[in-house]
């Protein structure tokens, strides 16, 4: 993870305190406005920097969708010993681009996770045995193998979805549940724009049956 310059860590400062304070990101002219300027390019700038270093991300076109990965949160839990929070999003946004935020215990992860997100009605993904009202605690950066579970953004509503990502020597073979689709063939480039994170863990609560509640036939 590349160093951060004295502006840049005043900036990503100011980002996460308003994120856990007001509990929404900043716009680029109040970050413009932090460091002392009325130019929204030079806050632009300090921003395009911190994506690319890696402690910020994105998403093109939303207002206050600015969001902190895995790095930035460890920079502020690193004194946690058990538990620090992560953003949790529900299968569909808010409108403001803000997500909840969840604890995600240190020792379950050896690198940490960057968000979270619960399986939606209707949204499962029996293939990859992913059901309604698991939790999947997902990683930005891209893996290698043949084949991983992945948080998709459908391209049409952009609702995140569990999805099933394939590959086969240059091409991508991706499956998700929005409405039963088949599986769609992608090219490398569309990748950066549909996959949000690969799964790397799944929290799934346990369901007792109550037998009070079972009924019998005459």
């Amino acid at each position: 993870m590349r160093s951060l310059t004295d502006k840049q860590k005043s900036v990503l400062d100011f980002i996460e305190g308003e994120i856990r304070i007001r509990r929404q990101p900043p716009t680029i002219k109040e970050i413009a406005r932090h460091i002392g300027s009325e130019n929204t390019r030079s806050g632009l700038t300090h921003l395009e920097a911190l994506i690319r270093k890696g402690f910020l991300e994105r998403s093109p076109g939303q207002a206050r969708s600015i969001r902190l990965t895995g790095a930035a949160l460890a920079l502020y839990h690193e004194s946690a010993e058990d538990d620090r929070e992560i953003p949790y999003f529900t299968a569909r946004p808010s409108a403001e681009g803000t997500p909840s935020f969840l604890p995600a215990p240190s020792p379950l992860f050896d690198r940490p996770p960057d968000f979270a997100l619960e399986v939606g009605p209707g949204r499962s993904l029996p293939e990859a045995d992913i059901r309604e009202g698991d939790i999947l605690f997902a990683q930005k950066n891209p893996g290698r193998d043949r084949e991983e579970i992945v948080v998709v953004r459908d391209r049409e509503s952009g609702e995140l979805l569990p999805g099933r990502l394939l590959r086969r020597k240059d091409r991508f073979l991706l499956r998700t549940p929005s409405q039963g689709s088949p599986e769609q063939d992608l090219r490398k480039p569309d990748l950066s724009s549909l996959i949000q994170g690969r799964v790397v863990a799944l929290f799934r609560t346990l369901r007792v049956l109550d037998k009070s509640s079972e009924t019998t036939e005459s």
